[in-house]
């Protein structure tokens, strides 16, 4: 749901079944408030705000009718083309539209328990490759739960934007890998740390066990890898 005014409208309305029904918000790369179903899926939206290669995310962006390759603004106005021309629709809304320097990409973040339950999700991608389009499918086996806390955690410490000079004076110090905890008895605070891995300048590895004193880090060698983990191409040939 488009809960920042600024946002693009969205394909598809959250519906709250029920009595209660628990909504995610967060601004994911691109920068405007969204209101999200499931906490994997707003922990997609937290990667991608991470991830260098993407430049924009937008959710729900578009509806496709899956057995044309028609393309609509909003699942209502499937329907109502539905109704005018008495065609039968396959209505899919992908989660996320990625802008990356490669192109554009669509991701669909599902629960592997929800897939292996509905598998037909899995020829999505291949249907729409058809019509010109790349689909990634991001299931919890991806987005494992030690990934997901150090990305929200990276997430969070963003909000301490290392200065040139902070940052520059951190990479010397880790030019070996040097514990977090070495590195707290040397001075250097944990806002300064953690907000130099979220933005690139430091890495360490974030897939096997959470961010913590033993925590291994050092400078960055090129391009930080560690906040670019998810399987992201918007090259139809891969």
């Amino acid at each position: 749901m488009r809960i920042d005014r600024a946002n693009e409208p969205v394909a598809r309305r959250i519906h709250k079944r029920g009595l209660k029904k628990k909504v995610h918000y967060l601004a994911p790369a691109g920068g405007r408030l969204a209101e999200y179903e499931s906490r994997l899926e707003a922990s997609a939206g937290v990667a991608f705000g991470l991830d260098p290669r993407v430049s924009k995310a937008r959710t729900q962006p578009m509806t496709f009718d899956l057995a044309t390759g028609r393309q609509f603004s909003s699942k209502d106005s499937l329907y109502e083309w539905a109704r005018e021309s008495g065609s039968r629709p396959i209505p899919y809304t992908p989660d996320f539209e990625l802008e990356m320097c490669s192109g554009r990409v669509l991701v669909e973040v599902k629960h592997s328990a929800l897939i292996d339950r509905d598998p037909k999700i899995l020829s999505y991608p291949s249907v729409l490759a058809r019509y010109g389009f790349r689909l990634i499918i991001l299931d919890d086996r991806i987005l494992h739960d030690t990934l997901v806390r150090n990305l929200r955690a990276l997430s969070l410490a963003r909000s301490y934007a290392p200065s040139r000079s902070e940052a520059e004076t951190a990479q010397e110090i880790c030019q070996s890998w040097i514990s977090l905890r070495a590195l707290r008895s040397l001075g250097y605070s944990d806002p300064l740390i953690l907000g130099c891995i979220a933005y690139g300048h430091l890495t360490c590895d974030i897939q096997r066990e959470r961010i913590s004193s033993n925590t291994l880090i050092r400078a960055s060698e090129g391009a930080p890898t560690h906040l670019m983990e998810l399987p992201l191409d918007a090259s139809l040939s891969s």
